[in-house]
């Protein structure tokens, strides 16, 4: 599981986010992902996860979860581990593991997907220990991906 934090609030803000997650459908924590996607899109700031590293390489993409090491990856690899988890989100391969050899030749550059309980696990390269996420984290990771792609394209 994600660990988890406690904040403290005024009344009337909880209450303001208890009233967005209820019309948005979704956990305390999805209202505040929904909060920051608005931020990320209408602020220069800047769009992290801040135990995720996603850098952009002239090749493709560098991925580092804590506990694990940087793992290279093409940015056609990369946005297969955005879909991959976008899958997942959308309840797509219940109950599968979703492991995929991006080198075959060396196992360098691979994933893995899966869902226990309300957690989307990911591990990079798939042997390493899996990151937890939230489902809006998930998805947030997802975009920072599809993001440093074009980017890179962008660049180049």
């Amino acid at each position: 599981m994600t660990n988890l934090v406690q904040l403290r609030l005024p009344e009337d803000r909880a209450q303001q986010l208890r009233n967005l997650a209820t019309a948005k459908g979704t956990s305390l924590s999805g209202a505040v992902g929904a909060l920051m996607k608005l931020l990320y899109e209408h602020t220069e700031a800047e769009h992290n996860i801040p135990s995720v590293e996603v850098n952009v390489l002239a090749d493709g993409i560098a991925i580092r979860f804590p506990n694990s090491p940087t793992t290279g990856f093409s940015f056609d690899a990369a946005s297969k581990i955005a879909n991959t988890i976008r899958e997942y989100l959308n309840g797509e391969h219940l109950g599968e593991k979703n492991a995929h050899l991006t080198d075959p030749d060396s196992h360098a550059s691979s994933f893995a997907v899966w869902r226990r309980g309300n957690s989307i696990k990911v591990a990079v390269p798939m042997n390493a220990p899996e990151k937890n996420f939230t489902h809006d984290l998930a998805e947030e990771f997802a975009d920072l991906l599809d993001k440093a792609v074009t980017r890179s394209k962008v660049a180049h």
